[in-house]
């Protein structure tokens, strides 16, 4: 897996691809933690959509990639290289970790999502953009989403239960193809066929592992509902 390819960063410098990230930014911002303390790890792709993140009040930002680059551009650098599998960073360091252009394209996504469990705070939250199976994007290989391996819902619900996490919250982005001229079908789509979006934009909340998940929680909730 390499994130720094420059056809991704170029295809963001593309009219589709800043519409694009416009989306994305709008999506992710509000999943994000708001409190000015707060720190990010960014992993993957991210700089096109971080950069359009404005009122990001993180205290502190860190960028992995597999490549060299540099984030920002006119301030100090928060980017460094790294293994997704084995990040350089303490235990419960960070409160927020953003992923785009990463699961899809690791070989082992659970490893990554667990790495990324030990990072993170005891509440801190897990935002993903990942191709949709069912969307157009999916089956475009001339834009990044085209490319690796896209999940349905269900299957990303049971990996990220698997890596202890607990879906928050989930959305739809990027719901008309990859095409200017059809731009205009971004809001007609997102109403009348949310299933069909381009990426799923997730929060998930990581859990200690006392707390049950998925269908165990499920099931108790109905005992509960029922006593």
């Amino acid at each position: 897996m390499d994130l720094s390819e420059s056809p991704i960063a170029d295809w963001y410098a593309t009219p589709p691809g800043r519409e694009a990230a416009r989306h994305l930014a709008a999506a992710v911002r509000p999943m994000l933690t708001g409190a000015p303390t707060a720190r990010l790890l960014a992993l993957g792709q991210t700089a096109p959509v971080l950069t359009r993140m404005h009122g990001l009040r993180h205290e502190r930002v860190a960028m992995i990639v597999e490549g060299a680059t540099r984030w920002p551009l006119t301030q100090p650098n928060r980017a460094a290289a790294a293994d997704p599998e084995r990040l350089p960073f303490n235990d419960a360091l960070f409160d927020d970790a953003l992923l785009i252009h990463a699961l899809e394209l690791v070989e082992r996504p659970r490893v990554v999502l667990r790495e990324l469990w030990r990072v993170l705070a005891p509440a801190g939250r897990l935002v993903l953009v990942v191709p949709n199976r069912a969307g157009v994007w999916a089956r475009v290989e001339s834009v990044p989403f085209g490319r690796g391996h896209p999940y349905g819902k269900r299957g990303l619900t049971r990996l990220l239960g698997d890596a202890m996490f607990e879906v928050e919250h989930w959305d739809m982005a990027l719901s008309a193809p990859p095409s200017p001229r059809l731009r205009w079908l971004e809001g007609p789509l997102a109403r009348f066929a949310p299933t069909l979006g381009g990426v799923h934009v997730v929060s998930a909340s990581k859990i200690d592992g006392l707390r049950p998940v998925g269908r165990v929680a499920a099931v108790e909730r109905i005992v509960r509902a029922e006593a």
